[in-house]
């Protein structure tokens, strides 16, 4: 146990005691609906500190019962106050507090005296020093963007704090639709690039806009470049191609026309942080002379590109200080070049796709996994500022039960080990309502802001309070799925089909049974039913899919409860806010299900 986490779990007993009479070192935040505590706020505090103000302000008032009045630093000091932000009064409580340390979103609780001070760097450490107080001292979750806990006491006291964080991660963002929601995302404490955070929230990590991933072809057009320069584009099987192509990145033109687009577009968007330089999204990287004399050179596909992306952050660093380069180490580019190193402005965003993500990334045995290790520590002993791009779906069935919720953590620290600091994980963004989308946004969260976080309280908390009653026999199931895959070591790639081995028909149909008492056990309480019944959709989803794949070679029970579960799985699904079951495909539910019933043989639909 770590000397912080045994100061949260002192803290948080000394917050959740009854009432009773005030002890030592204790501040009395509110008893019976009354306080003598004020929130202070500097005349000129940010839009973010503001929002924050506002945010404990009435996140305060729902668990105490009282509205803690706010008030300017330049009002005469009281005995009772929560500073908030850097403002007068923490030269006047001599609370030194090192604003450069912390960065643009580390903070610092701390009592001094009867005073309570949270305060961060700009523009949202003050805010997340809020949202921690209220999460890690307080009991306050939130959940989804439609179901939070915020507990009520008649009594709230504080012991004695001094904590300061400053996350480890520069970057933290949970790519899924559930997940984009902008007060979700501030509240846990995610600063994602595609979140709807506003400048109440501190703003984000802003990708230049067309400038986010696979740019090639947006920084140098093939439409408008390859008939009068074909050498610009790459050369495959001795033919320079257009359609399909990647850039010939050691021609001089190419890094030029680069340079000045990218420059371009910084100037155009001072506040974003990142523009991407990288590779379009398939293969056929340059063959000519030049490119591949610096790969065979270097040993990897990736020096051609590494070279380009380093003459354009060379062209744009003095102009653009703050701003950065970033490129993709992904497929045929992800292996580290012998020599050639990231300049300080470049940013690589090392890419997973290919491994197995039912084991976690340090110690599954599978071969895609051992070289993607070989390549994260190659990666990590070279790269200035190293980023990942990690996924944590099924691509090619959104709906498709997958193992992956337990390896979350584990794969946030070692990517963390290996000198990363920044991740992407990417989920369902292009539908709400996948498969256990809700557990999984939550669990990413809370474990890129605190790492060590753990994942059974985590879990357990999350299931408590999304599906209330019905949270035991989901948890089994949760068990059951991911035990089969770790005991009987079954990788499963990002592309799993419905007959994929990590899934049984006897498994399922046992999962079918855990489903229905959880749906049973909150029977009378719609709004949970809801949630039960969508999240089910991904075990009717397999054994539909399953009993259609087998046709006449299904296996009776499974036949006989896919025929069961045909007609509540089409009611929810059409009910629901699911747009597509795989990534690359709009979803027509009434060709779906005209597709499942002919298949299943049912009638009458």
């Amino acid at each position: 146990m770590t000397g912080r986490r045994l100061i949260l779990i002192v803290i948080t007993a000394l917050c959740s005691r009854g009432a009773g009479t005030l002890q030592a070192s204790e501040i009395l935040l509110c008893e019976k609906g009354q306080s003598a505590y004020r929130i202070v706020v500097a005349d000129d505090a940010s839009v973010s500190t503001r929002h924050a103000a506002d945010e404990l302000q009435a996140f305060l008032e729902q668990i105490g019962g009282v509205k803690l009045p706010m008030v300017s630093d330049r009002e005469p000091i009281s005995e009772r106050e929560i500073v908030l932000g850097d403002n007068a009064r923490l030269k006047q409580l001599d609370a030194k507090i090192d604003f450069d340390a912390l960065g643009k979103e580390g903070y610092v609780l701390r009592t001094v005296g009867d005073h309570l001070v949270i305060a961060g760097g700009e523009p949202r450490g003050t805010l997340y020093g809020v949202y921690g107080l209220l999460e890690d001292h307080l009991g306050c979750r939130w959940f989804t963007p439609e179901v939070s806990r915020i507990p009520t006491r008649p009594r709230l006291a504080l012991g004695p704090l001094d904590e300061r964080q400053v996350p480890v991660l520069e970057y933290r963002e949970p790519f899924t639709e559930d997940c984009f929601d902008g007060d979700w995302c501030a509240r846990n404490r995610v600063n994602s690039s595609s979140g709807r955070l506003e400048a109440k929230h501190g703003g984000k990590v802003k990708f230049g806009s067309g400038f986010f991933v696979h740019t090639f072809n947006r920084l140098v057009p093939p439409e408008k470049y390859f008939d009068e320069h074909p050498e610009y584009f790459s050369l495959v099987k001795g033919k320079r191609l257009k359609e399909r192509s990647q850039l010939c990145c050691t021609n001089e033109d190419v890094i030029r026309l680069c340079a000045e687009e990218i420059r371009r577009a910084m100037r155009a968007q001072p506040d974003a942080l990142a523009f991407s330089v990288s590779q379009n999204d398939w293969h056929n990287y340059c063959e000519c002379e030049k490119c591949q004399a610096l790969a065979t050179q270097e040993d990897s596909q990736m020096a051609p590109v590494l070279a380009l992306v380093n003459r354009v952050a060379e062209a744009v660093e003095k102009e653009f200080p703050n701003q950065v380069v970033e490129t993709l180490a992904y497929q045929w580019t992800r292996k580290a070049p012998k020599t050639i190193r990231p300049r300080p402005n470049v940013v690589v965003r090392l890419c997973s796709i290919e491994c197995c993500f039912s084991h976690p990334l340090a110690t599954c045995d599978s071969e895609a996994n051992r070289r993607f290790r070989e390549d994260a520590e190659a990666w990590a002993k070279v790269a200035n500022r190293l980023w990942v791009w990690d996924y944590v779906t099924d691509f090619r069935n959104y709906l498709l039960p997958f193992p992956n919720q337990r390896v979350r953590n584990d794969n946030i620290r070692f990517f963390i080990r290996h000198n990363v600091k920044g991740i992407f994980e990417q989920d369902t963004y292009n539908t709400p309502q996948s498969e256990l989308v809700e557990l999984g946004g939550y669990l990413t969260a809370k474990f890129l802001w605190n790492p060590d976080y753990d994942e059974d309280t985590a879990i357990g908390e999350f299931l408590e309070g999304y599906y209330g009653k019905a949270a035991a026999p989901i948890r089994t199931y949760i068990d059951l799925l991911h035990d089969r895959a770790e005991q009987e070591n079954i990788h499963v790639n990002i592309w799993a089909e419905p007959n994929s081995p990590h899934l049984t028909d006897e498994l399922l149909i046992r999962a079918d049974r855990l489903w229905q008492e959880a749906e049973t056990r909150v029977a009378t309480e719609p709004d949970v039913l809801r949630r039960v019944k969508l999240s089910r959709m991904s075990v009717d989803y397999a054994v539909l899919e399953r009993a259609r794949i087998a046709g006449v070679n299904a296996d009776a029970d499974l036949k006989a409860l896919a025929l069961a579960r045909f007609r509540p799985f089409c009611e929810v699904l059409r009910s629901s806010r699911v747009s597509r079951i795989r990534e690359w495909d709009a979803l027509d539910k009434d060709k779906y299900q005209s597709t499942l019933a002919a298949a299943l043989g049912v009638t009458g639909q």
